[in-house]
């Protein structure tokens, strides 16, 4: 009778061959999550853009808080990436303390941006104002949203009975998410500060030929 074949081939020695790793479910949902936030965004600032080139459009004066909230996110994510990074290598007390700076730093981001919608109000630059306002609104109101189920995960790494290798991969979980929303940030802020009117028409197609 004949030895039925077996997966992967055994080699001389009698041990089989490793098997390729497969991703990991966790990695591939998130991929998959920020992929919807992407094109759900993508649409928005198209909406954004084509709103613009219309002749109601009254653009906020300059929010230069923004600036500033943008640091904290950025050192956000590079504090939490050198957690995660200190937590592969085994360094758990430096990764606790920079988990626990990068949840300082992007609430700080949150309470910026609370800050900012704020000081709109103040000035009288309200949602309903007019389309820009309630596009500016909307924008940085959703990011922030995104922003707190970020923070929720970053909370739910404070369990100390977790195994190290569990928490070394929700950690770089989490790190891969919150470079997603700063890049996205980078983004919407680009086309908050850049973006006119003019560009916009040429953009949609709408403007006025010389």
């Amino acid at each position: 009778m004949r030895p039925v074949p077996t997966w992967p081939p055994m080699p001389p020695g009698g041990t089989p061959v490793a098997q390729p790793r497969r991703r990991e479910a966790s990695q591939i949902a998130l991929w998959w999550l920020m992929g919807v936030i992407g094109m759900l965004f993508g649409l928005m600032l198209v909406a954004y853009v084509m709103r613009m080139s219309l002749g109601d459009w009254r653009a906020l004066p300059p929010v230069d808080a923004l600036w500033f909230n943008t640091g904290l996110l950025a050192a956000a994510c590079i504090v939490m990436q050198s957690s995660a990074s200190q937590a592969r290598r085994g360094e758990l007390r430096r990764s606790r303390r920079e988990w626990r700076l990068a949840g300082a730093f992007a609430l700080a981001f949150v309470a910026g941006q609370l800050w900012v919608w704020r000081d709109l109000h103040v000035q009288h630059y309200g949602v309903s104002g007019n389309p820009a306002n309630s596009f500016f609104f909307l924008l940085t109101g959703l990011h922030a949203l995104h922003l707190l189920g970020g923070l929720v995960a970053w909370a739910l790494l404070a369990p100390h009975r977790m195994t190290h290798a569990t928490r070394a991969r929700r950690l770089s979980l989490t790190a891969q998410y919150w470079h997603f929303l700063f890049a996205l940030w980078i983004v919407l802020f680009a086309a908050i500060v850049n973006l006119t009117p003019e560009i916009a028409q040429r953009l949609c197609g709408t403007g006025v030929g010389p």
